[in-house]
């Protein structure tokens, strides 16, 4: 069992915004018997790999945490979630696994809408690991604009994740369809809430409908986000971003 415990991390010293707040305050109404830790500067080394060090002298807090939590699920079991997640049922039904990891669309595993795993899990290893070879900036002085879903996507895609949009199981990792942790209709720009809700990944937001955004332009993301998965699982990390630097 993935203990009952929520991690979230906290770099930069900023008081929480009420966002975060309502966030957090969600976690205790439907898991009031859950702990939970916030990770920053305090308990985490963040010069425990090169990449944290650089992203945190960087104060680029969401690349420190990309790693921290892989890190810290590793070390101690339980779940992660983002800070805009917003619980809307009890975490309990993913908690009989070894591992499980939510997907954002049918192409990317995203860590940050939640994912949990036993203490000293394999698969969350191997994911962590991946980041020891990686660097925030590169070896030319460019920021190295690698993303958590594309280490974990590629990761799973060379264990067999199909992009299929349906419940997998790969290496005793459950891997969820995005209606559980991100039902967002990109599409549409609106929330798409079913059954099996589980969770809101918010994106500060940016999936609402604003009067000088369109149904084409949500539709053309979409294609971006699949193209861009699709040539980083198959050409490896950063390959997408390279080739628009490229043809710039």
């Amino acid at each position: 069992m993935i203990p009952k415990v929520i991690n979230y991390c906290w770099f930069g010293k900023a008081p929480l915004p009420p966002k975060v707040k309502h966030c957090i305050n969600s976690w205790k109404k439907y898991c009031p018997d859950y702990t939970i830790v916030q990770w920053n500067e305090s308990n985490f080394d963040v010069n425990k790999y090169d990449f944290t060090r650089e992203a945190y002298k960087k104060r680029k807090w969401a690349f420190v945490s990309d790693v921290a939590r892989l890190d810290i699920i590793y070390h101690h079991g339980g779940i992660y979630l983002d800070t805009d997640v917003e619980l809307i049922k009890s975490l309990d039904s993913v908690l009989a696994a070894q591992a499980y990891f939510g997907c954002e669309d049918r192409f990317a595993v995203n860590t940050g809408l939640g994912f949990g795993a036993v203490k000293g899990n394999k698969f969350i290893l191997a994911n962590l690991k991946e980041y020891q070879k990686l660097h925030v900036i590169n070896a030319d002085g460019t920021f190295n604009q690698i993303i958590c879903t594309d280490v974990t996507t590629q990761l799973l895609a060379k264990r067999g994740f199909k992009f299929n949009g349906r419940k997998q199981k790969i290496d005793n990792v459950l891997i969820y369809p995005s209606s559980y942790f991100c039902p967002v209709n990109f599409w549409k720009h609106k929330l798409d809430i079913r059954p099996n809700t589980i969770s809101i990944h918010h994106y500060a937001a940016s999936w609402k409908d604003e009067k000088n955004k369109d149904e084409a332009k949500g539709k053309i993301l979409v294609v971006k986000k699949c193209l861009k998965h699709y040539i980083d699982v198959l050409c490896g990390y950063g390959t997408y971003n390279k080739i628009k630097r490229l043809i710039k």
